[in-house]
């Protein structure tokens, strides 16, 4: 179990990536008061908390519904992180941030931070995927494990930045962009094993 939750806490945090998103928070709550930039992350943290657990309760059932296989769910969820983390790699960000002038903190904490940065697609099929392969409890667990690092990182992006730099928040990105990469290979790789077992042997 132990095992199980650290490898799934690892891969979310690598998707949900609250070192990456440190950049884009920091850039969207630019001249917010520190007690609004607290609230951008509270809503931010909540919305996508509550998207990610949905689809860990109740995704499988909505596949079912519409009559997809947790293989194919596995490919899609590989191929939808493949060009993300691959731009994450050589340009530094996993989307193309959206800059508003002025922006009121709900509407920077719903879009973009929870979705897409933090409960995208890569993450909403990842909670289908990792529910299934290592239980509920455990990726609820990890789900939430993240989610507080993530409200952590974001309260404290001013001093982070002032402590590292942007620069090394870059190369860390980029660094964690290429775990993403082999994440999503591995989600792949699953898929097609499960289609096709002669794959595996």
């Amino acid at each position: 179990m132990v095992e199980d939750l650290t490898r799934t806490f690892v891969a979310f945090f690598v998707i949900i990536d609250p070192v990456g998103n440190l950049v884009v928070f920091n850039l969207m709550s630019s001249g917010m008061t520190p007690r609004q930039r607290v609230e951008v992350a509270a809503i931010a943290v909540l919305a996508a908390g509550t998207m990610l657990v949905a689809f860990a309760l109740g995704g499988q059932e909505v596949l079912e519904f519409l009559n997809i296989s947790d293989a194919a769910f596995r490919i899609a969820a590989g191929a939808l992180l493949l060009i993300p983390a691959y731009r994450m790699v050589t340009q530094g960000r996993f989307f193309e941030p959206a800059v508003e002038e002025a922006p009121k903190p709900i509407d920077v904490a719903l879009v973009p931070m929870a979705t897409p940065l933090m409960a995208g697609p890569g993450a909403l099929a990842s909670a289908t995927s990792f529910s299934q392969s290592v239980g509920r409890d455990e990726t609820i667990a990890a789900i939430v494990l993240v989610l507080c690092v993530s409200f952590g990182a974001y309260v404290a992006a001013e001093r982070v930045f002032g402590l590292l730099g942007e620069s090394t928040m870059r190369l860390l990105t980029r660094l964690v962009g290429i775990i993403l990469v082999a994440i999503a290979v591995q989600f792949v790789i699953e898929g097609l094993q499960v289609s096709f077992p002669g794959i595996a042997e």
